[in-house]
């Protein structure tokens, strides 16, 4: 039995930014889950991250309050979380003082989101996004199935780029179980909004096949789970955000780590696809899958 774990970067609304939407699945073997999920833990507890979400995006970021604080990367992890939770404090306060109750709200759902993270400088935040993304390369039976689609490129009538894209992964997947002789599951981040789409565009796989062949060997349809409790879907979520910041910003520190899962067949990068419709690309991911 083999897993795909499912995640996405990016939004599917098409005028709203960022420029691309990606799905991206990370596909292990399920007997090797419980060896490979510890191989993970020790990654993360090197940087003080036991049992919390690795949120890419997040991660990623700078923190004002962190740069507000002279010589922050001298101070130890304890005296570096108390400075940020002091700063986040103060800055709460000037913003209650100032009435705006919006402000107040996303704040604090900024500060909680960070909240696991502030005792680790922006350099070992990457650094640790690193160690994750080699870690999950070194993993000979990883592979990686994903879309991404340029929206300003989407043209296909009555689906969204979701549909399209979980359509590609879904026949991508499909394709590797019956050239392995496996079968498969799906697991995806449990995104409230698009689950019930999803599961209903699964069953209608299973009865009618996708737009490029049958579904014989995945399994039911995708089980949604919460990210913040799954390591695996917060390696997709990473590999779905290095692809997307790739392609806008062309970031390769990340995506150049694990680019090299990508299920190829003679050579050709069949696993992935960068939708851009009938304009020409000549990024490397396209000539990689094969377009010229």
């Amino acid at each position: 039995m083999l897993i795909l774990y499912i995640d996405e970067s990016g939004v599917e609304e098409l005028k709203a930014p960022p420029e691309h939407f990606v799905l991206l699945g990370v596909m292990i073997p399920a007997d090797q889950w419980k060896r490979l999920d510890g191989f993970l833990d020790r990654k993360k507890a090197k940087y003080g991250l036991e049992g919390v979400e690795i949120h890419t995006a997040w991660m990623t970021r700078r923190y004002a309050e962190q740069e507000s604080i002279p010589d922050f990367e001298k101070l130890d992890r304890n005296a570096r979380r108390a400075a940020v939770t002091t700063a986040i404090r103060q800055r709460a306060g000037v913003l209650g003082v100032q009435g705006n109750s919006k402000k107040i709200k996303s704040y604090r759902r900024q500060s909680k989101t960070i909240e696991p993270y502030i005792h680790l400088t922006h350099d070992e935040r990457l650094k640790c996004l690193e160690d994750l993304a080699r870690e999950l390369a070194s993993w000979g039976t990883v592979r990686i199935f994903g879309e991404a689609i340029s929206k300003r490129d989407f043209s296909v009538r009555n689906k969204t780029p979701y549909e399209v894209a979980f359509e590609q992964v879904m026949t991508r997947f499909e394709a590797y179980l019956a050239q392995v002789k496996e079968s498969g599951i799906v697991v995806h981040d449990n995104n409230t909004t698009v689950a019930p789409r999803l599961t209903k565009l699964s069953r209608k796989f299973h009865q009618q096949g996708t737009l490029y062949r049958r579904i014989r060997n995945i399994v039911e349809t995708p089980l949604f789970v919460d990210s913040a409790l799954t390591s695996m879907i917060q390696m997709a979520d990473m590999c779905a955000f290095a692809l997307r910041r790739f392609l806008e910003n062309n970031e390769t520190t990340l995506w150049d780590i694990v680019e090299q899962r990508v299920d190829r067949k003679n050579g050709v990068a069949v696993g992935l696809r960068h939708y851009t419709a009938g304009r020409r690309c000549q990024c490397r991911l396209c000539v990689a899958h094969g377009r010229r």
